[in-house]
């Protein structure tokens, strides 16, 4: 899935026009290949000799890094479940069937970062040196995928749709590092804002946010969504990802006198805030980083959160509405077979099958079969076959626009019914996101 999923997110590059050897190795070039190249960017320039390490005649080694232990186990843990699950589907069809006709089984090798960045980054060195994968895949958070940027543009090594919808994953300055598979949080951000903007043009709003670089493209994305409008917001208060509560935070942000309240945070520290505004009495309109699954939601206490507005990409398999639609079954289907799945929920784990999804996509339509074939192909994606996402959100990268999915769907939460109830149609930003520095 392409999650273009909670998923978004990224590298600006056109399509290189170099030969099938420029980043190294025996390139193969796709038989009948059909796809125009764009002009040159140069990415590949100075790249070692080792454009097709990882790869056999009939299996093809991925890396990823994930947190797979720690506070952040349930959503790592369950995304490497869910690659799993979808290369145990592949592989038991023959593999992935790249541009030299050559059907290749898929080797993952995972390791745990415990969501610490220099551990992603000794991870990703560890997996390109030692265990010679021949991309990165699914990479996780915005700190860890900022620390192994540079050695993954030193060696040339694809980091295929990283989980973080971190906008400077989309700088064009390094291609080699996405895109990602998750929706840009500025541009969720500026959604949210679009949407406040239509029901409430008068709104007084208080933030809690995380104080990092997730918190403050959230915070740039709102502020360019309710602009020309009458929406003010009247009091922020911020929280480092170590805190042990936000309650000081919350007692502040319900004394504003706010009539909206914009949760900007994840995990732990998301389902607090929302527990403790409803246990203080305050009554705002709710708006939610969409951080948090239906499957936590639940998890709040009775009554919290009731009401809230999020928005998502996909259909959420953990509703029994959607488990006949057909890629939904099919996920469910071998999820339910992979080992660790008891331990899942399979709305935290359908970020890894659609990765692994993705990754497919990008290897099958590369022009050559090596890593600046992927790379390229993973910048140029027109994803028209079926997908879990909702009808009306695109899946595709190109002309300039490496942000994979840029439409989103708002929905607010039913505590009684245990369900998130659509809000209106899909809004589409497809085509009209750009790199954007993150400035605040």
């Amino acid at each position: 899935m392409t999650h273009r999923s909670q998923v978004r997110l990224l590298a600006v590059i056109a399509v290189l026009s170099l030969s099938a050897t420029a980043c190294g190795g025996s390139a193969v070039s796709a038989a009948g290949a059909d796809r125009p190249a764009p002009a040159s960017s140069g990415a590949a320039a100075g790249c070692p000799d080792n454009g097709t390490e990882g790869l056999t005649d009939t299996t093809i080694k991925l890396g990823v890094s994930q947190p797979m232990s720690g506070p952040l186990v349930a959503v790592g843990g369950g995304f490497v479940v869910g690659m799993n699950a979808y290369f145990d589907y592949v592989n038991s069809k023959g593999g992935i069937q790249g541009p030299d006709g050559k059907r290749r089984k898929v080797e993952l090798i995972a390791k745990d970062d415990q969501y610490v960045a220099t551990k992603t980054k000794a991870n990703v060195s560890a997996l390109i040196s030692q265990d010679k994968v021949f991309a990165m895949l699914g990479l996780f958070g915005t700190s860890g995928n900022l620390a192994a940027r540079p050695l993954l543009a030193k060696e040339c090594v694809p980091s295929l749709f990283p989980t973080s919808g971190a906008p400077e994953l989309g700088n064009p300055d390094y291609p080699w590092g996405g895109p990602a598979g998750s929706i840009s949080y500025l541009l969720e951000a500026k959604a949210t804002g679009e949407y406040l903007k239509s029901v409430n043009p008068n709104a007084k709003v208080a933030i809690l946010h995380q104080e990092d670089d997730l918190g403050r493209a959230y915070l740039q994305g709102f502020k360019k969504g309710i602009a020309d409008s009458n929406i003010e917001i009247v009091k922020t208060e911020s929280f480092e990802s170590t805190d042990p509560d936000v309650a000081n935070q919350i007692t502040s942000l319900a004394a504003s006198g706010a009539d909206t309240f914009y949760d900007i945070a994840i995990g732990l520290q998301a389902m607090q805030a929302l527990n403790h505004v409803h246990a203080s009495g305050w009554k705002p309109r709710i708006l939610q980083a969409a951080q948090l699954g239906l499957s936590l939601l639940k998890k709040l206490q009775p009554g919290a959160g009731d009401g809230l507005v999020i928005s998502t990409t996909a259909y959420d398999p953990d509703l029994p509405e959607n488990a006949d639609l057909p890629q939904i079954k099919l996920y469910l289907e071998w999820f339910e077979k992979t080992p660790g799945h008891e331990k899942q929920v399979p709305s935290t784990a359908v970020g890894g099958w659609t990765a692994g999804m993705l990754a497919t996509w990008a290897i099958e339509h590369a022009k050559t079969m090596d890593r600046v074939g992927v790379m390229e192909s993973a910048h140029n994606m027109e994803v028209t076959e079926p997908t879990i996402y909702l009808p009306g959100v695109k899946v595709r990268t190109g002309d300039g626009d490496d942000y994979l999915l840029e439409g989103v769907r708002q929905q607010r939460l039913d505590r009684a019914a245990g369900r998130l109830v659509p809000i209106g149609e899909v809004q589409d930003f497809d085509g009209t996101t750009r790199y954007e520095k993150i400035t605040g």
